[in-house]
C-alpha cells in the first residue's frame, strides 16, 4: 500500500486530559472526540468551533457529524481549530527543517513536529496506537467503517514550538537570571516570544514597541513586551550573528503561560470555524466575535468595551492589520471565553512599501473614513448598546489626544511612525469627532 494511503494519527491532549484523535488519510483531516470528552458535560473548551458551553446538542451534533466543518477539512488542510496552531513563514520552514520523512513536511506533520508546546493548553502527540479505540480506528479514516493499516508521524523536535502568524518569530524561554533568553528545554513549556527583527534593522521592532505603549496609554489592556538584544539569546548563535548581536527583537511575554502550567487559548478565526486565509473576512465577522464575547465570555460587556477601545486605537494609530488572528480568548476558567491581551499592534501604514499591500490599503481607507457613528452601528448590528460603543470612542480618543503627543516625543519611535500617528490624530474623521 502506497504511504499516502496510510492514515496516520494523532493524539490531541487538553490541560492533560486526553481529547481526541486527529486523523489524516488521504489528504483528508478529521478530530475524533474521546468517549469521555464526547460523554463529559462540564468538559474543559477546546475550542468554541467545537463544543458550545451550556448548550449539550450542539455540541454532540457537531462532535458526531464527521463531516462537520469544524472538525474535517480536505486537500491536506487541518481543521480550523487546528490549522490555526500552524506557522507560517520561516518559522514553518524551520519546523519542516527537524523532519525527516517526506510526508510529514504537510501541515499534519508540521503540527506534530511542535505538539509538545502549542498556543493554549492543547498538545498533539504521536498516537499510541495500542490505545486506539475501534471506533476512533473505523471513523478517522472515512467518517464510516473502515479498517485500515496506520501509522504515526515523527514526534516533536528539541525546542520545537509553534507560534501562529507571518512573521518570523522563535519561542523562548527566560534564562534563570530573568536576563537572558533560551531555546526551551524539550518536556518544559516556553514562555516567551520573541519577534525577530530584519538582519541589523529593528525599526519594524521599535514600530511595534512603540504602538504597543501608546495602546496601553489609552486603555488597551496589552501583552507586556520589551525590546532586547539578540545578543541576549542563547542557543541560536548563527542566527545572532545574521541579525546583528546589537538589533533588537522584541521579547513579549506569552500570555497562555501560567505558573507551571498553560491556560488555554484561541484566536478569532479558529472560534468562529474559519481558516487562517479567512483572517479579513471583514465586519460580519467581527460583529459576531463581540457577539460571542458579550454572551458567552466571563466578562461579558467588558471585553465588549475594550474591543471597541481596541479598534479605536487601531485606527488612530494606523493599524490596517487588525485582523481576526490578531484578536483572541483566554480560557481561565476552562470554558468560557474572556478577550486575551492584545498583541500585533503595529503602525502598518508607516512601512515600508505600505502602498503595495493591497489589502492593508483597502482597510487603511475605510479606517481614515471612520466615525462614532460607524462604532455606534456596529454595536447596534451586534445587539449591544451604541452607548457603550460611543462612550468606549469617545474615552480613548480622548486619551490618545491627551497623552499620546508627548509620549511620542519622549519615545524611541521611528521618525515614519512619529509623523503618521501625529497626522492621524490631527486629521481622522474619528480623532476630530469624537473629542467630546
Amino acid at each position: 500500500m502506497s504511504s499516502a494511503l496510510i492514515p496516520r494519527y494523532l493524539e490531541v491532549w487538553l490541560h492533560g486530559q486526553h481529547v481526541g484523535w486527529l486523523c489524516e488519510a488521504g489528504r483528508s483531516t478529521r478530530f475524533l472526540a474521546t468517549e469521555q470528552y464526547l460523554a463529559d458535560t462540564q468538559r474543559a473548551t477546546l475550542s468554541l468551533s467545537m463544543t458550545l458551553p451550556g448548550v449539550e446538542k450542539v455540541t454532540q451534533e457537531t462532535l458526531k457529524n464527521h463531516f462537520d466543518p469544524a472538525v474535517y477539512r480536505e486537500r491536506g488542510e487541518l481543521p480550523p481549530f487546528f490549522a490555526g496552531l500552524l506557522p507560517e513563514g520561516a518559522l514553518r520552514r524551520r519546523l519542516a527543517a527537524t523532519r525527516k520523512n517526506d510526508r510529514d513536511m504537510d501541515d499534519f506533520g508540521i503540527l506534530a513536529a511542535a505538539g509538545e508546546d502549542l498556543p493554549g493548553a492543547v498538545t498533539v502527540v504521536p498516537a499510541n496506537l495500542d490505545n486506539l479505540t475501534a471506533s476512533a480506528r473505523a471513523y478517522g479514516v472515512t467518517g464510516g467503517a473502515d479498517n485500515l493499516e496506520i501509522s504515526v508521524p515523527e514526534q516533536a523536535a528539541e525546542g520545537a514550538a509553534s507560534l501562529s502568524g507571518v512573521q518570523d518569530k522563535l519561542a523562548l524561554s527566560h534564562a534563570k537570571d530573568g536576563k537572558r533568553y533560551c531555546m526551551p528545554v524539550k518536556g518544559k513549556l516556553s514562555d516567551l516570544i520573541a519577534k525577530l527583527p530584519l538582519a541589523g534593522d529593528d525599526t519594524q521592532v521599535m514600530n511595534e514597541y512603540a504602538c504597543m505603549q501608546l495602546a496601553g496609554l489609552a486603555g488597551v489592556n496589552v501583552a507586556q513586551c520589551r525590546p532586547a538584544p539578540m545578543s541576549t539569546m542563547d542557543g541560536y548563535p548563527e542566527l545572532v550573528s545574521a541579525l546583528g548581536a546589537g538589533t533588537r527583537f522584541l521579547a513579549v511575554d506569552r500570555f497562555d503561560r501560567g505558573p507551571g502550567s498553560a491556560v488555554h487559548m484561541e484566536d478569532a478565526c479558529q472560534l468562529l470555524t474559519l481558516m487562517p486565509s479567512q483572517k479579513y473576512a471583514g465586519a460580519k465577522e467581527f460583529i459576531k466575535l463581540i457577539q460571542v464575547l458579550d454572551r458567552l465570555g466571563t466578562r461579558g460587556i467588558e471585553d465588549v468595551r475594550q474591543f471597541f477601545v481596541r479598534q479605536t486605537v487601531n485606527t488612530l494609530i494606523g493599524n490596517s492589520d487588525a485582523h481576526l488572528k490578531n484578536f483572541s480568548v483566554l480560557y481561565h476558567n476552562g470554558k468560557r471565553p474572556e478577550l486575551s491581551p492584545a498583541y500585533d499592534i503595529v503602525c502598518v501604514a508607516a512601512l515600508p512599501g505600505f502602498r503595495g499591500f493591497g489589502t492593508n490599503v483597502a482597510i487603511d481607507k475605510l479606517q481614515r473614513h471612520e466615525t462614532l457613528a460607524t462604532y455606534a452601528a456596529i454595536a447596534r448590528q451586534a445587539g449591544i448598546s451604541e452607548r457603550i460603543a460611543r462612550a468606549a470612542v469617545i474615552q480613548t480618543v480622548a486619551r490618545a489626544q491627551d497623552l499620546w503627543p508627548k509620549a511620542l516625543q519622549e519615545m524611541e519611535v521611528p521618525d515614519a511612525v512619529r509623523i503618521e500617528i501625529a497626522g492621524r490624530l490631527a486629521t481622522l474623521p474619528l480623532a476630530r469627532g469624537a473629542k467630546s
